[in-house]
Parts: C-alpha cells; structure tokens; sequence
C-alpha cells in the first residue's frame, strides 16, 4: 500500500554522500576521471567533517565527506565500516510536518534538527530504512545562494589549501 499522501511532501532525491577519509584522493575518481564538477564544500567544525559536492552531467550529485577529527561521527562511521556510502539526501517541503507522519507510520527517526531556518534536517534510522541512513532536509536557499554560500570557488583553499584542482 502506498502513501500517496507523503509523496506530496518530498521534492527530490538531492545528492548520495559518500564517507572518505580523504576529499582529495577521492576526486582523483569522482573529478578527475568521472568528470564531476565542483558545486558546492565546506567544514562543519560543530560535527567535525568537511564535505564537497560534485555535479554529473544530468543532474546527479555525490557528497564527499570527511572527518575533520579523529572522534567524531563520521570518523567513528569509517572506523566501523570503512569508505563508502553513508546516506542519501531528499529535499522536502515542511519537514517538521513530514517527519510527524513518517513517525505516526513507524518510521524509526533520529537526528532532528530545524534550528537553522535555512537548512532543516532529520534523519531517518537504518533500522527502517533496509541499512541506509536517509537524510530528509528543507532548504530555503535556492542553487544561485548556495553557490554564494558554499561555491567551490569560494570554498577551495578551505577545503583542499594549495592543492585545489579541477
């Protein structure tokens, strides 16, 4: 049986993150051979990683993280499991509205945060997600202000010092 009425709420599948313990080595793949396009990157020093994105032709996107420390989340994440894929991100429209009835449906949810009004976010348990973590997010901020944001361009020296290329 389908929900329809939550498809309502979700606008699309935004981006697959990717767990590194390097940003730079893996661009040698996702830049470098693939023929990604630097989008958007930045530190979280707050959570302790650093992420990039990349643009493919057609409008797919990957998220490349890494830990910033060696006790955080996403260090304990490749300590446990190793490199690889750490969640999917959707874009919805009203989050705290659409995470009550993922709940009221039995969907396991952790990880709420909507202090930002900019970017609100929740994430949805492996447990009831078949072993992935699903990221549900809200954004107020179209493309042109997140590249004013968090553009490559701006975010390059911070994220890869002197070694930025592409």
């Amino acid at each position: 049986m389908f929900d329809s009425d939550l498809h309502d709420y979700v606008l699309k599948l935004d981006h697959t993150a990717i767990a590194t313990r390097s940003v730079a080595e893996a661009l040698r793949l996702y830049r470098d051979l693939l023929g990604g396009k630097l989008r958007l990157a930045g530190d979280n020093p707050t959570q302790g990683f650093r992420w990039v994105q990349v643009d493919f032709p057609g409008g797919g996107k990957i998220e490349l993280l890494e830990p910033l420390s060696d006790d955080g989340f996403l260090a304990r994440f490749l300590d446990r499991y190793g490199e690889g894929v750490h969640h999917l991100t959707f874009k919805v429209r009203r989050i705290e509205e659409f995470v009550t009835l993922l709940k009221a449906r039995g969907v396991r949810v952790v990880d709420e945060n909507y202090a930002d009004p900019q970017w609100k976010e929740a994430f949805i348990s492996p447990r009831s997600a078949h072993g992935t973590i699903v990221q549900v997010a809200e954004s107020t901020l179209d493309d042109a202000t997140e590249r004013e944001l968090w553009g490559w361009e701006r975010m390059a020296s911070l994220v890869l010092g002197d070694a930025e290329g592409g």
